[in-house]
């Protein structure tokens, strides 16, 4: 697969400065082999282009005033290069049709041009879109609406009553609409169940990672809104609404019926509470732990630093101790109060 960066920037806009070379992949600078383009999304690394041996660059026109290689203008090459990578890299598509070995219920609709593979079961009364990718031991319940060109990796389970948009990606492993952590307890403080019944709800270029849960609602839905991404490992519980085009790093927990607005970017290992909103645009932190609404966007964080054990250790005897020295800072306040009462007499 060869490109001319003309075709390039045919496809995906941008300008082209000096010769119309053909690449036939992209690399990082500091791994870029002849025949091969690269790009420069931060100045800082400007330096390793002295070494490099790219046959051409995607890059900022204030940063390619002194660069020799032919040229891609573009005010965000990072977003250009994610363009380029994906044409020359694009997801591995199974053969076309249904396995021998796949079960559809015959009540389920199938759109245009399906492939299913090996020992993926598809339940009752459910519909897929045209062009979808199910792979190998993928379970797809009841009453699940699925639009077009969507991939569902292996071992991925899409439970009863859920819905999902046009473009989106599950990855292995994924449990979407997995029930609600809802229970009541008697007298004896013994758990009972709560059925959770209200499904799931996901819209149009949604992408999931491998082992993320999402939990469907009690009554009514759990919402993932168009655009968002959701890395691997990520807990959503019942009644959250994600907003679109928000990004979910990976171990973050999200407790029942919270509001996560549009544009948001959560952290690694953060926590956000139960019945919380965030609104749109807002940063969390990596391991910050939210427990009230936001209602400001702004980059929010309360994770600590790593550090030596030893000045961790006496940073946690002076918070053990905080009490004490209020107290002592108190009686002191006190003291000075009456020496000036003295000095008043």
């Amino acid at each position: 697969m060869q490109y001319k960066l003309s075709e390039l920037v045919a496809r995906f806009g941008g300008r082209l400065v000096g010769a119309d070379v053909t690449v036939s992949a992209i690399a990082p600078t500091d791994l870029a082999a002849p025949g091969e383009i690269t790009f420069l999304s931060d100045n800082k690394y400007k330096k390793a282009l002295l070494n490099c041996n790219a046959a051409a660059i995607i890059i900022k026109e204030e940063d390619g005033t002194d660069v020799s290689l032919p040229q891609i203008i573009t005010p965000n090459p990072y977003y250009y290069f994610s363009l380029v990578s994906n044409l020359f890299n694009p997801r591995r598509k199974l053969a076309l049709g249904v396995s021998p070995r796949a079960y559809v219920d015959e009540s389920t609709t199938l759109g245009k041009s399906p492939s299913i593979s090996h020992n993926a079961v598809i339940g009752a009364n459910s519909k897929i879109g045209d062009n979808c990718q199910i792979f190998a031991n993928v379970v797809i319940g009841d009453n699940v609406t699925i639009g077009d060109n969507v991939t569902i990796y292996p071992n991925a389970t899409i439970y009863d009553n859920v819905t999902i948009g046009d473009d989106c990606v599950f990855h292995s492993g994924s449990a979407i609409g997995s029930d609600g952590f809802g229970n009541a307890q008697d007298e004896k403080r013994h758990y009972n169940r709560i059925p959770q019944i209200g499904g799931v709800i996901i819209g149009n270029n949604v992408e999931i990672g491998s082992n993320t849960t999402v939990d469907c609602g009690t009554f009514q839905p759990t919402i993932i809104k168009d655009g968002a991404r959701i890395d691997n490992l990520v807990q959503i519980a019942h009644n959250v609404e994600i907003g679109a085009h928000t990004g979910i790093a990976s171990q973050v927990g999200i407790a029942g019926n919270t509001k996560i607005g549009n544009y948001c970017m959560l952290g690694g290992n953060a926590g956000i509470a139960d019945h919380v909103e965030i609104c749109d645009y807002t940063v969390i932190g990596a391991s910050s732990n939210v427990g009230k609404n936001i209602t400001k966007p702004g980059l929010y964080s309360c994770g600590m630093t790593a550090m030596e054990y030893r000045e961790w250790a006496k940073i946690f005897v002076s918070l053990r101790n905080i009490e004490k020295t209020n107290g002592k800072i108190r009686d002191l306040q006190n003291k000075v109060k009456q020496l000036e009462g003295n000095q008043d007499e």
